[in-house]
C-alpha cells in the first residue's frame, strides 16, 4: 500500500529538501539521511533507521519527491522501495514528517 501527498510549493528546492531531511532524522535516535538528486524531476531521501532485529542491521527507507510540472509536487512512499515494507511504521512516520514540513495533503490513489 503506497502513500502519496501533494506538497505546497513550486519546483524542487533541493536545499530545503536536504534541510528538512536532516532535521527529521535528527528527531530520531540513530536515524541518518542521504539525499540524492537522481534526475531533474525528482529527489530521493534515503533514511537509515535502526531495527529491532537480532542481527542489529539497519533498514533503508526510501522516500521520493517528484516535480510533476503543472500538476505540482508529490511525495511518494512506495512499499516495495528499499526496506520500506519491512519497517513500514517507521517509513510512514518519516514520510508523514516530511509531508508535514512541506504542508502536504494526502492523495488517494
Amino acid at each position: 500500500m503506497d502513500r502519496t501527498w501533494k506538497l505546497k510549493g513550486k519546483g524542487l528546492d533541493e536545499r530545503k529538501i536536504i534541510a528538512a531531511g536532516i532535521a527529521i532524522a535528527a528527531n530520531y535516535d540513530g536515524v541518518r539521511v542521504e539525499v540524492e538528486r537522481e534526475d531533474p524531476e525528482f529527489i530521493t531521501l534515503f533514511f537509515t533507521v535502526p531495527t529491532q532485529h537480532e542481527t542489529d542491521k539497519n533498514a533503508d527507507v526510501e522516500i521520493t519527491i517528484y516535480d510533476m510540472g503543472k500538476d505540482g509536487i508529490v511525495l511518494s512512499l512506495e512499499a516495495d522501495a528499499a526496506d520500506n515494507n519491512a519497517v513500514w511504521d517507521d517509513a510512514s512516520q518519516l514520510a508523514e514528517d516530511l509531508a508535514d514540513t512541506f504542508e502536504g495533503a494526502p492523495l488517494d490513489m
